[in-house]
């Protein structure tokens, strides 16, 4: 079967690739995922609806929208997939980033609660950002979409629960296994290990590009953004969530940053810490959900990227 007809689902990122598939005539229902589950609450054991009320409430605390519009919206996402037996075909289009990757997790394991019937799902794994692609370029991709098989769809769920449990010791071993049917997934797994605390100074990998594009001088908050980006292997933040670290960063309890936007400069505090003298956790109180591991003073959970490891 054609997966340009009418009578195809193709779930993706975002609404920049429905815009391409569109102009590119790939026919069928679209829909577009978006959730940043790299950061905040994503707890193990839920179903997607009930995971996804909470992923709303902490969306809307972060400043991602109204918090009814985002419910509403990821109501309306869910609704969809859920009617994934209804189509001929689900193509599934995700990149190599860790956003991409962990929204693929998802969608997998949700579908596999769903026992669709065998070659009713295909995947399209690029290691090039669907978003910058022409019409042209994600036709192209269709012939190299593979079913997604029942063994995939297990690894998947597998993962994912790894991701969500409250144990960061699973999500370590993701690191070092063989992910034949995800070529993109180790790598995911390691950039999502390096958004917990670091063992040498207390901040996430996102937090110290961030506060690194702050100490290369002053620019506007555009340009911080390009700064944090370029240190990526495969960038996955998009702009708003960089800002939002931007904000964490001037915690009035310990703030890393100063002065107002456009002429951002490190504090003495984050000068500091740049240079590898401090420990930003025991300065300002560790609050943060990284999928289903709450970090806090009592469950201080740090990598160490010199080992690739979890310490305590």
């Amino acid at each position: 079967m054609s997966s340009r007809a009418a009578s195809s689902l193709h779930i993706t990122n975002g609404d920049s690739v429905i815009y391409t598939f569109k102009k590119a005539g790939i026919l069928g229902t679209h829909l577009g995922w978006r959730d940043l589950l790299h950061e905040g609450p994503v707890p193990g054991g839920l179903s997607l609806e009930a995971c996804s009320r909470i992923r709303g409430e902490y969306l809307a605390s972060r400043g991602f929208g109204k918090a009814i519009k985002i419910l509403h919206d990821l109501e309306t996402r869910n609704a969809h997939l859920r009617r994934a037996n209804e189509f001929d075909e689900v193509v599934l289009w995700f990149e190599h980033d860790l956003y991409d990757q962990l929204q693929l997790l998802q969608i997998l394991s949700a579908l596999g609660e769903m026992e669709l019937e065998p070659g009713r799902v295909s995947l399209v794994q690029s290691d090039s950002y669907l978003g910058s692609m022409t019409a042209e370029e994600l036709v192209a991709l269709h012939p190299k979409r593979r079913t997604v098989t029942a063994p995939m769809i297990e690894r998947a769920t597998s993962l994912w629960n790894a991701f969500t449990g409250a144990d960061p010791q699973a999500l370590e071993a993701l690191t070092h296994a063989d992910h034949a049917a995800f070529p993109h997934m180790r790598a995911a797994m390691v950039r999502l290990c390096e958004e917990y605390p670091w063992k040498l100074d207390g901040l996430s990998r996102s937090q110290r590009n961030a506060l690194a594009s702050v100490a290369q001088g002053a620019a506007r908050d555009d340009e911080l953004f390009r700064r944090a980006q370029a240190r990526e292997e495969a960038p996955f933040l998009g702009d708003s969530a960089f800002y939002a670290i931007l904000q964490d960063l001037r915690d009035p309890r310990a703030p890393l940053i100063e002065g107002e936007s456009g002429a951002l400069t490190p504090t003495a505090l984050g000068r500091r810490l740049l240079a590898g003298d401090g420990d930003w956790m025991h300065e300002n109180g560790p609050d943060r959900w990284i999928g289903g591991v709450h970090v806090t003073h009592e469950h201080d959970v740090r990598w160490d990227d010199a080992r690739n490891a979890f310490v305590r």
